[in-house]
């Protein structure tokens, strides 16, 4: 068993931007129409998310991170689907909000706009047609920027553990 503990900062913002997915979703859902919470959610949950990805970041090229490699990871992949939920959800909302958003109608809809914007594939049959819609893209693609980031450095930092670790098993 590891005495290794677990620093609340690297999980407790992931744990926020969950609740703010569900509620996102609830939302949806039951179709509350309250654009003033679901934009103030988005943001919190967004800046919640970029806290932890640029916290992971920072404490993960100083080296002062206390939680091991695949914990981080399992943040990560966690971060990861609640990015793309997060996003989802409000472009549901933008959508339902005449020429906005071009072509999205149901929440799968959603999900494939958010995915292809975060692969920069961007196919052209779903479009970002309003000004609020074109923000919230750019936003996604800057955020993408972050994630993206997060992702290839925590990846390496996982290699270069597993080589480490790996080197000092072999008999020499």
């Amino acid at each position: 068993m590891s005495d290794r503990r677990y620093s609340m900062r690297t999980y407790l913002p992931a744990v926020i931007a969950g609740f703010v997915v569900v509620l996102l979703i609830v939302m949806q859902v039951i179709g509350a129409d309250v654009p003033a919470l679901a934009a103030v959610s988005f943001v919190f949950g967004l800046a919640c998310l970029a806290f932890a990805l640029g916290d992971m970041l920072i404490r993960d090229v100083r080296r002062t991170y206390v939680e091991a490699i695949q914990f981080r990871a399992l943040v990560l992949a966690v971060m990861i689907v609640e990015t793309v939920l997060l996003f989802a959800t409000t472009y549901m909302t933008v959508s339902a909000q005449p020429g906005q958003i071009n072509g999205l109608n149901t929440p799968l809809d959603a999900v494939y706009f958010t995915m292809t914007t975060l692969m920069t594939i961007g196919f052209g049959d779903i479009s970002a047609e309003g000004q609020v819609a074109r923000g919230l893209v750019l936003t996604q693609m800057i955020f993408t920027i972050l994630l993206l980031t997060a992702s290839v450095r925590l990846l390496t930092s996982l290699v270069r553990a597993l080589t480490v670790e790996e080197g000092a098993h072999r008999p020499g």
